[in-house]
């Protein structure tokens, strides 16, 4: 009786970058980095941003306020802004549904962190298209390029579309551009000087 040999495996189905990307960030208690956003309309936010589980989030402003302080704590639910910098007065205390202190596409600062930024595009996937584009040079590091498209009439906070870029190490996004559900841009966000569990200060978020 001849032996049947050779089997061929089943092809397997290379994991999703956008996963491997929670996993990742799953790992890192904080980070802080610097954010360049421009809108459609023109608007441009410059800031450090500061990050640390479960939900602190400390933005310090160059533009459009520059020396502006807005910090968000989780235990709390209020947002904190120093409008003229930290220490000096007023200082106003805002729910993070405040039209103040929203983004010019609606964005809160409790919903502001790259986590928040991973589910909504998993969700997004969930019957859409995700497209990988591949390896590409970005601020001289190397990042993995994709193209999320979301399901006929489906949309999250207002994104039908992500194009998405990766840094190699950490799949920690870089750079993200959105489109509505016409295909018109929103957003352009580039984030850099990426600092993974950096050492904060104990008053840091708690002023």
């Amino acid at each position: 009786m001849a032996l049947i040999t050779g089997a061929h495996a089943a092809p397997t189905t290379p994991p999703d970058p956008i996963v491997l990307a929670q996993e990742q960030l799953a790992q890192i208690a904080a980070y802080q980095c610097r954010i360049d956003s421009r809108s459609a309309q023109g608007d441009r936010t410059l800031m450090r941003y500061s990050y640390r589980k479960p939900g602190y989030v400390r933005m310090d402003f160059t533009e459009p306020h520059h020396g502006a302080v807005l910090i968000y704590a989780p235990d709390s639910a209020k947002v904190r802004v120093w409008p003229f910098g930290m220490g000096t007065l007023p200082v106003l205390s805002l729910s993070p549904s405040n039209s103040l202190v929203q983004g010019p596409n609606g964005h809160r600062v409790d919903r502001s962190d790259v986590g928040t930024l991973l589910r909504n595009i998993r969700q997004l996937q969930q019957g859409g298209k995700t497209t990988v584009i591949g390896k590409e040079s970005l601020a001289e590091q190397t990042v993995l390029h994709l193209s999320i498209l979301g399901a006929a009439g489906v949309s999250i906070d207002g994104v039908h579309h992500y194009e998405v870029w990766l840094e190699d190490r950490h799949g920690f996004p870089i750079k993200v551009v959105s489109y509505n559900s016409g295909d018109r841009e929103m957003e352009t966000v580039v984030m850099n000087a990426l600092v993974f569990n950096p050492h904060f200060p104990a008053d840091f978020f708690t002023p």
